[in-house]
């Protein structure tokens, strides 16, 4: 079968869809993934082809308009900002998905981009959709994150939250009717669901899912490379080797307000709990003997070694951390991370959140002491020998197979 994967926004937006991609080629299926230029690199080698759509962008600018937005004051404004810039080029983006989407016999599309939901509810195209969060799954057992649960009123603070995001909407509209999209008014920016599969690709165990979710919502499990991990460069194999596993502190594409000072606190406080640190996307002059920056490596191949995991809690991070039976200190910066640092708090896997625009020395050295203390250590390898069990790319092949009316292998 022809299958596109339409993605866009931060690594965590896409290195799931790489997985995916890679498991659907592997199961012969041909695809194509669609998305901006600055992911073909995560890509290659994944997919059958590589076609861009969509405005230039960077790693760089990813990063400061996630800054930016956790700046905001407040989620709605938040919000915006993340519009503004998924929409730049809008009816350019949209023009460019009709052209290239259609001929496939199924398109799996992100939950956040609306600009393809249009795309294909225009060209009368089958199509399903994949968020890594179940933060907008409306359910009378739970409010929406940050709101007070009003037991049977609950449905009513999601139709609430509905109607504050619809009224964000207003240059999504504007630009897919300039662009002669018949959907214009019926999509919600971030929000496309498809009636006929939407796939949620966290682990159940991790986030359990609502028990009144309709039957095409289906969890899956973490959508993981099922290739095996790089292996680490010898540079870093070597600092590990030296000595005690030291705290690893990643924040993927985010960029904090302050991202010195938060790196200077991290790194301090990390010393001060009696650990070695491995910064990943951090200035270099942090360097020491006891402390080495890198670049990108494979997770699945680091966290194992690490005695913790300082990072912002995005959802491919969270899951990554867990599955190698670490424990975790969030700093959650915008999005769906506040609830994943607090999904980890409750299982007894993280101590409670840090304030990423507030973090001190002494509030990262006593959650380190409380993630590696034995406790918290011993959950932590209970929960992730069970989520590394899991194959939710495999859960979503079959599902995706099903959807297209293939038989059962």
């Amino acid at each position: 079968m022809k299958i596109a994967l339409a993605t866009v926004g931060t690594t965590g937006d896409v290195v799931p869809f790489v997985a995916l991609a890679r498991g659907l080629s592997t199961a012969g299926h041909d695809v194509t993934a669609v998305s901006w230029d600055v992911h073909r690199g995560a890509f290659e080698g994944a997919a059958a082809s590589f076609v861009p759509a969509g405005p230039s962008t960077s790693g760089q600018e990813i990063a400061a308009t996630a800054s930016r937005a956790a700046a905001a004051r407040s989620p709605l404004a938040q919000v915006a900002v993340l519009r503004d810039f998924h929409l730049r080029d809008a009816a350019d983006h949209y023009r460019r998905l009709r052209d290239v989407l259609p001929g496939h016999d199924l398109v799996v599309l992100h939950g956040i981009h609306t600009l393809a939901e249009a795309a294909v509810r225009d060209a009368g195209q089958a199509w399903a959709s994949a968020v890594f969060d179940p933060v907008l799954l409306p359910t009378a057992t739970a409010p929406p994150a940050g709101m007070p649960s009003l037991g049977p009123l609950n449905r009513l603070e999601w139709w609430v939250l509905d109607r504050m995001l619809r009224r964000q909407d207003s240059p999504l509209r504007a630009a897919l009717e300039s662009a002669g999209s018949r959907a214009a008014r019926e999509v919600t920016m971030f929000r496309a669901h498809s009636p006929r599969l939407h796939l949620v690709g966290c682990s159940p165990r991790i986030a359990m899912p609502p028990t009144d979710l309709a039957w095409t919502t289906r969890f899956t499990g973490a959508w993981v490379d099922p290739a095996p991990p790089a292996p680490l460069p010898d540079a870093v194999t070597h600092f590990l080797d030296a000595g005690a596993p030291p705290v690893v502190v990643t924040f993927g594409s985010m960029a904090a307000p302050d991202p010195a000072a938060l790196a200077s606190a991290v790194v301090s406080g990390a010393h001060d709990a009696g650990h070695r640190v491995v910064l990943q996307g951090v200035p270099s002059m942090l360097d020491g003997d006891d402390v080495m920056s890198i670049t990108t490596v494979d997770h699945r191949a680091l966290f194992p070694r690490a005695a913790a995991v300082i990072h912002h809690g995005g959802a491919g991070t969270t899951h990554a951390a867990v599955a190698a039976g670490m424990a975790s200190v969030v700093i959650p910066h915008v999005g769906d991370q506040p609830f994943w640092a607090m999904r980890l708090h409750r299982l007894g896997v993280a101590p409670s959140p840090l304030d990423v625009k507030t973090v001190t020395v002494d509030a990262v050295r006593e959650r380190v002491a409380q993630a590696t203390d034995e406790p918290m250590r011993a959950a932590a390898g209970r929960l992730g020998k069970a989520v590394a069990a899991e194959n939710g790319v495999l859960e979503a092949i079959g599902l995706i197979e099903h959807a297209l009316g293939m038989p059962a292998a």
